[in-house]
C-alpha cells in the first residue's frame, strides 16, 4: 500500500521503496529476529537458489560491458570512475582494518577479507537514486548528471576487480608468508567457471532456436557456471560475471541474453533481499560501532575519490567540490557481494550482513537529496512511475 501512494511520500522514503529495501524487513520478519520460518536449516536448504541469484546477478551485470561501446564513451570519465572507486575503496579497507584489528579479536585472514569486503561495498554505487531523481526532476546541469549516470554504471565493474584479486591474495597466505601459486591457481578456475559455460553458450546460440529454447540456453548456462564456480570453491558472482562478458563481447545475441535476464531481476533481488533480512543476526557481542563507522568513512571516501579524480582530470565543466556526496546510494551490487562472502566465509558474513543492512536504508534515504543538491532540478508536475533498478 506505501508503493501505491509513494506521490505523497518524502523523497527519500519513495527512493527505499524503489530499491526494495522494504523486503529487508520481510526478511527479518520471517528469519531469526521474527517469526524463525527462514530458519538456518532452511537457508542453507536454499543455498543452490542463492548460487544461482548471484551467478545471475554477475552475468547480468557482465552483459553490459561490451568493449565496443566502452570505447565509444569520453576516456576520461572511465578514468574518472577508476580513480574514485580506488580511493573510496581504500579509504574503507584501511579504516575498517584498523578497527577490527584493534578492538575484535580475529584471526588475521578474518580480518582481512572483513576489511577487504567492506572496501569493495563502498566502492558500487547504485543507479536508482539517479533514476529517481531524473524521472522527476528537471535537471540544469546535464554534464554532472552524465558524469554521475556514467560513474555509477561502471564502478562496479572495479568494486568487483578489487574484491576478486583482494580474495584471490588471500588465498596466497599462510601464516606470515605469501604464496603466489595459489591466487593464481584460484584466479585460473574463477575465470575457467566462467568462460568454460560462456563458450557453451555461444557454441548454442550458431544454431537455430526459439525464445522459448534460448532462454533454456540462459538457464541452464547460468545453473552450470554458478555450480561449477562453487565447486570449485570459487564466487558465482565472479564468475557469473566473466560468463556475462564472455557472452557480451563474441555472442550475436547479447541483447536478446540482455533482455531475458533483466527481465527476471526484479524477483531475483526480491528474493537476495529476503534472504539478507532472514540471516541477519545483530546481539549483544555485535560491535555496533562498525556500523557508524563504515558509514562515514564511505561518505569520506566517496568525496575524497571524486574531488581527487576531478582535480587530477579537470573535466571541461565546473564540479562542485562535494560532488561525492551523490555517489552514497548502494544498490544491490553491495548486497550481491556480501552474499558472495557468505558462501566462503560465513563468520564474516555474520559481521558484514548487518553493517550493509543499516548502511544500505541510511545511503538510499539520504542520497536522492543530495543528488538534487547538486544536480539544481525541480520538480515535475507529474511523476513518472518508478520501478526497481
Amino acid at each position: 500500500r506505501l508503493i501505491f501512494i509513494q506521490n505523497k511520500l518524502p523523497l527519500g522514503i519513495r527512493h527505499l521503496l524503489i530499491t526494495g529495501m522494504e523486503y529487508i524487513l520481510i526478511g527479518m520478519l520471517l528469519g531469526k529476529l521474527g517469526l524463525n520460518i527462514l530458519d538456518p536449516k532452511t537457508i542453507f536448504d536454499l543455498q543452490p537458489f542463492l548460487i544461482f541469484g548471484l551467478c545471475w546477478i554477475g552475468f547480468m551485470f557482465g552483459l553490459q560491458f561490451e568493449i565496443r561501446l566502452l570505447k565509444s564513451l569520453p576516456r576520461y570519465y572511465f578514468s574518472i570512475a577508476f580513480i574514485q572507486s580506488l580511493v573510496t575503496f581504500l579509504c574503507v579497507f584501511c579504516v575498517i582494518y584498523l578497527a577490527v584489528w584493534l578492538f575484535i579479536p580475529l584471526p588475521l585472514p578474518l580480518r582481512l577479507i572483513i576489511a577487504l569486503a567492506s572496501g569493495s561495498m563502498a566502492a558500487c554505487t547504485a543507479q536508482s537514486a539517479v533514476a529517481i531523481i531524473n524521472k522527476n526532476y528537471t535537471i540544469k546541469n546535464r554534464n554532472l548528471l552524465d558524469l554521475l549516470r556514467y560513474i555509477s554504471g561502471v564502478d562496479g565493474i572495479f568494486a568487483l576487480l578489487f574484491f576478486t584479486f583482494g580474495t584471490a591474495a588471500l588465498t596466497g597466505l599462510n601464516g606470515s608468508e605469501f604464496s603466489l601459486i595459489e591466487p593464481l591457481g584460484w584466479l585460473f578456475l574463477s575465470a575457467f567457471a566462467g568462460i568454460m559455460p560462456g563458450l557453451i553458450l555461444i557454441i548454442l546460440s550458431r544454431t537455430r532456436f526459439s525464445p522459448s529454447e534460448y532462454m533454456v540456453f540462459i538457464l541452464g548456462t547460468i545453473l552450470f557456471c554458478g555450480g561449477l564456480a562453487f565447486q570449485l570453491n570459487a564466487f558465482p558472482l565472479v564468475s557469473g560475471f566473466v560468463c556475462g562478458i564472455i557472452t557480451a563481447n563474441l555472442c550475436r545475441h547479447r541483447l536478446r541474453a540482455l533482455s531475458i535476464v533483466v527481465r527476471s531481476e526484479k524477483t531475483i533481488y526480491i528474493i537476495l533481499l529476503i534472504m539478507i533480512g532472514a540471516v541477519l543476526e545483530v546481539d549483544t557481542t555485535f560491535p555496533v560501532f562498525l556500523i557508524g563507522l563504515y558509514f562515514v568513512v564511505r561518505i569520506g571516501g566517496k568525496v575524497a575519490g571524486i574531488y581527487t579524480a576531478t582535480r587530477v582530470l579537470r573535466p571541461r565543466y565546473p564540479v562542485p567540490a562535494t560532488f561525492g556526496l551523490s555517489f552514497i546510494a548502494e544498490g544491490g551490487l553491495a548486497a550481491a557481494i556480501v552474499l558472495d562472502i557468505s558462501l566462503l566465509y560465513p563468520d564474516a558474513a555474520r559481521i558484514l550482513i548487518p553493517v550493509l543492512v543499516f548502511s544500505l536504508f541510511l545511503n538510499e534515504l539520504i542520497a536522492p537529496r543530495f543528488i538534487l543538491r547538486h544536480l539544481v532540478g525541480t520538480e515535475k508536475p507529474e511523476i513518472s512511475n518508478p520501478v526497481i533498478n
